[in-house]
């Protein structure tokens, strides 16, 4: 039996590795796009919370930015395909709750940011 020459063996290997990636890379993608949504959904219901707390309740941008934040969660929590984006949701509708108490309590909020931040 005749082991090849080294073209062929060069041959071989590239094709191995040419099948490798051509059956990962598309999971590796999906992953990264998903941590990214991931990463996009924190942030603006981070920045909304935070935006409520520092406008009058009463005002249009108050309201604007609450009916905002509520959206946001119902579309992520409609499109969820990862089991990690499952707890921005149950802390994102937590801080949707704290908020729209008449007085918000603070420190159960910045808790639930510190929990939100922490989900990558």
């Amino acid at each position: 039996m005749e082991l090849g020459t080294w073209s062929d063996w060069f041959e071989a290997v590239g094709e191995l590795l040419a099948v490798v990636v051509a059956l990962f890379l598309p999971v590796y993608q999906e992953r990264k796009q998903q941590r990214l949504t991931r990463q996009r959904v924190s942030r603006n219901v981070q920045r909304l919370t935070v935006s409520l707390l520092g406008t009058t309740r009463n005002s249009a941008t108050w309201e604007a930015d609450f009916h905002t934040l509520k959206t946001i969660l119902q579309l992520y929590r409609a499109l969820l395909t990862d089991d990690r984006g499952a707890s921005i949701v149950a802390l994102g509708e937590q801080l949707v709750i704290a908020v729209a108490e008449p007085v918000p309590d603070q420190p159960t909020i910045s808790k639930l940011l510190a929990q939100l931040e922490a989900c990558k």
